[in-house]
């Protein structure tokens, strides 16, 4: 259970920038996809085989193409991002997109403000997706955030995921009310 907001998601400390899309999470372990043999797939992505850990097999999306509603494998938090593992939600996955927001224009304003934009935008979403508050849920919350590279470019999306600490799951979180 998490005390305050601040507490939880301040444990990060400084979110490295990274190329495409930067990442937050209020999960210093971070994470990552489980490397497996890639082939490509008709629509242009890259089909991923399922991995030792019985995952189903994903297909590679390009981090700017994920949205609300989309269920992604992990992504490491202190890395670069410009893919990601997409699955259906009812299969095996580990995050859930349940709030995209967009930061307001004008200088880059670095990973504080998107931290800042996070606990104001996605922490009142995650209570209405999962159906209890965030301090509360004993799930936790990552976010894909702009780089200077792509902010340069007009990126603006904060995109806002929920996952279980304790694992992936099967089955969309949204109304898990845990």
């Amino acid at each position: 259970m998490k005390s305050t907001i601040r507490t939880t998601i301040a444990a990060l400390g400084a979110v490295a920038a990274i190329s495409l899309s930067g990442c937050g999470s209020d999960d210093e372990s971070g994470g990552g996809n489980e490397t497996a043999a890639a082939s490509e797939s008709a629509n242009g992505g890259t089909e991923t085989a399922a991995a030792d850990d019985g995952a189903p097999a994903t297909e590679t999306a390009d981090v700017f193409d994920v949205g609300l509603g989309d269920c992604i494998g992990s992504f490491a938090t202190d890395s670069e991002v410009s893919n990601v593992a997409k699955a259906p939600c009812d299969e095996k996955h580990e995050q859930e997109v349940f709030a995209v927001t967009k930061a307001p224009d004008g200088e880059f304003p670095g990973s504080d403000a998107f931290q800042k934009q996070v606990e104001k935008d996605c922490i009142p979403e995650f209570k209405s997706f999962v159906g209890m508050s965030y301090q509360e849920s004993e799930l936790e919350v990552q976010w894909l955030e702009p780089t200077e590279e792509s902010w340069a470019q007009g990126d603006r999306e904060i995109v806002c995921t929920v996952l279980d600490p304790a694992g992936p799951v099967t089955g969309t979180l949204e109304g898990a009310n845990r």
